[in-house]
């Protein structure tokens, strides 16, 4: 009985030293922190060149990673490039969405258990709205097949992209993890235990290295990390550099010991990352005249939160101003929305205050739910999301 205790014990003790240690990752002295809440840490240190970079340190058991998109425009049918079969699937045109509001957005939603903001996928085009250069895949659902012209397609735009490999950055609740992506079956993002993914360049081909000579710019690079020595990469490490070279940036989390994959998001001009204790340490840029001179307008955002109910007041939010796509028979359609609920919601359209159609009358509040209607849109129709426990509780989308 006392070998027994004795066991007993020496596990519990050894099950809490490997969570202290999980716990207790911190980066070298040169690091200095700027924000640490149990789970995710934000650090600054100084370049060689004198520029600044941050390091960020996400715990998947404790942090949640809010993928937040605009809303569509157009479904962009058969213009996929990357997911599956070529051009037979869709690649959405994103409402581009200022910084500053999807920041107060997220704030009414979360409020303190809120850690951090960043600009994520690759986008193609300055306008409204743009499609994403490769495949997203949000709440188990793919919402983009992607449309870059650098990217392995026998149509490439330089021979060097034709047969890349690009990444997948995978996540759960627990873990992460960064495999090869294939375009051919859509693996991983087509395994249906993947719920959020995207796809997108090991740092090594980002076509600013490759085609631009390493230029020192702005760039996101990011690693996961298994620091308690059980399988599965539990810390997402991403390291903001403000001029400097991917090389240089990529090295700087080798040195904090990542050895698999590193890939790149979106960068340049449309770095952001901020924090409520922080402020915004790097903020998106104008590129040209027509850009408003204070802000930019991105179509994708990683945000970072603690776990656990909001304790905000319940809200669901879709995308304004009104959404101006074509709704066609028989034509897929993503209805997407955000919101701080746990429970179900109902889909319904509307004609004023008539009900036209129930779309759902169930869905989990996860943000996306595809659509296939059978007929085309009624004038001055308006989508209803409404949370099934909270009757009050409502989001709207009119559509004209």
């Amino acid at each position: 009985m006392k070998k027994i205790l004795l066991i007993c014990l020496f596990l519990f003790l050894s099950i809490n030293i490997i969570i202290h240690n999980a716990q207790a990752f911190t980066p070298p002295s040169k690091y200095h922190p700027l924000d640490i809440i149990d789970g995710a840490g934000l650090y600054q240190t100084r370049l060689t060149n004198g520029n600044q970079a941050y390091l960020q340190i996400i715990d998947l058991r404790k942090i949640q990673i809010d993928q937040i998109i605009g809303e569509i425009d157009e479904m962009g049918t058969k213009q996929g490039k990357y997911y599956k079969k070529i051009n037979n699937f869709y690649s959405p045109y994103f409402q581009n969405k200022p910084f500053s509001n999807v920041w107060n957005e997220y704030n009414l939603l979360y409020g303190k258990q809120i850690f951090s903001l960043i600009n994520c996928a690759f986008f193609e085009e300055y306008k409204s709205s743009t499609q994403l250069a490769f495949p997203v895949k949000l709440s188990g659902q793919v919402i983009t097949g992607g449309s870059s012209p650098y990217g392995p397609s026998s149509n490439t735009a330089n021979e060097y992209y034709k047969y890349i490999k690009l990444k997948a950055l995978v996540w759960n609740n627990k873990s992460a993890y960064i495999t090869d992506y294939e375009p051919k079956s859509g693996f991983p993002l087509n395994r249906q235990s993947v719920q959020n993914a995207l796809v997108t360049y090991s740092y090594g081909d980002h076509p600013a290295k490759v085609l631009g000579k390493n230029p020192a710019n702005k760039y996101h690079v990011i690693g996961t990390l298994n620091k308690d020595g059980i399988p599965g990469d539990e810390l997402i490490l991403i390291l903001t550099v403000h001029q400097a070279t991917l090389d240089e940036a990529a090295e700087l989390l080798r040195n904090l010991g990542i050895k698999g994959d590193i890939i790149t998001i979106d960068g340049g001009s449309s770095t952001l990352i901020t924090n409520p204790r922080t402020g915004a340490l790097i903020k998106p840029q104008p590129v040209n005249m027509i850009d408003n001179p204070v802000v930019r307008y991105l179509p994708h955002y990683l945000g970072f939160r603690k776990k656990g109910e909001s304790k905000e007041p319940r809200k669901i939010f879709i995308s304004q101003p009104s959404n101006t796509i074509p709704i066609k028979p028989n034509f897929p359609y993503f209805i997407l929305w955000r919101d701080n609920i746990t429970d179900n919601v109902k889909i319904e359209l509307y004609t004023g205050s008539k009900l036209v159609k129930v779309i759902t009358p169930k869905t989990s509040s996860d943000g996306v739910f595809e659509w296939t209607p059978n007929t085309g849109k009624l004038a001055g129709s308006t989508i209803q999301v409404t949370s099934l426990k909270q009757k009050n509780v409502v989001g709207r989308l009119e559509l004209k």
